[in-house]
């Protein structure tokens, strides 16, 4: 077995996720794919506003990761305490994004100085998937980042948390009605759960409220 495949086994992690503001999920499933900015860029899909961004910490930082997307092993909750509007975590197996040859793994927030960019994309394979727990059975692993290159294609989609009713009354429906036109071969082996506030293991904190609700 994959010594990253075996360690995920062995850590119990069956899924890893990505959070997005919910008005970002329609491109998503339009193309099939999480995509990094260099992808979005390539494919003429507009950008989010500044303040909805990923936090790189600086400017070098945002530049060197333009081809990557950002995951996690735990809902990132600093990410969302800096966002007013709806939030969408999106759950994905966990050997389908962590076994992408040239992903990388920070045992921090990857915006933290303390880790600069050339020596993220140095951090790849066991030793470095293995560094962002304390031990070598545990599933927690803190604010660690999963940084993979290009896309994340939709049939590697287990689930969508919707951070509240509304948010799920809203856009659900134009995903699903998306999800129907989408050819077989771009969709999940099995159905998306979808599920308001959590899932076992990926949940909003209790402090993250919306003040700010964006509609197409």
């Amino acid at each position: 077995m994959d010594p990253i495949s075996d360690s995920l086994q062995r850590r119990r992690i069956i899924y890893v996720s990505h959070t997005t503001p919910c008005h970002r999920l329609p491109d998503i499933f339009r193309h099939a794919a999480l995509l990094s900015l260099t992808e979005r860029t390539a494919r003429g899909i507009a950008e989010p506003t500044e303040s909805e961004e990923h936090f790189w910490g600086s400017a070098d930082k945002k530049g060197a990761f333009a081809g990557f997307i950002i995951c996690s092993f735990m809902p990132p909750w600093w990410m969302c305490r800096r966002h007013d509007e709806e939030l969408a975590i999106i759950l994905l197996d966990s050997v389908t994004v962590c076994t992408v040859p040239g992903t990388c793994y920070c045992p921090v927030n990857s915006a933290y100085s303390e880790y600069p960019a050339d020596d993220i994309k140095q951090r790849s394979g066991i030793e470095a998937f293995d560094a962002c727990f304390p031990n070598p059975d545990t599933r927690m692993a803190g604010n660690a980042e999963i940084i993979v290159p290009s896309a994340i294609p939709l049939t590697a989609f287990r689930g969508i948390v919707f951070c509240d009713q509304e948010a799920q009354d809203y856009w659900f429906p134009i995903l699903r009605e998306i999800f129907s036109s989408l050819p077989p071969g771009v969709k999940p082996p099995q159905p998306i759960q979808v599920a308001v506030r959590g899932l076992p293991g990926f949940r909003f904190p209790g402090d993250y409220a919306v003040t700010r609700r964006v509609r197409l």
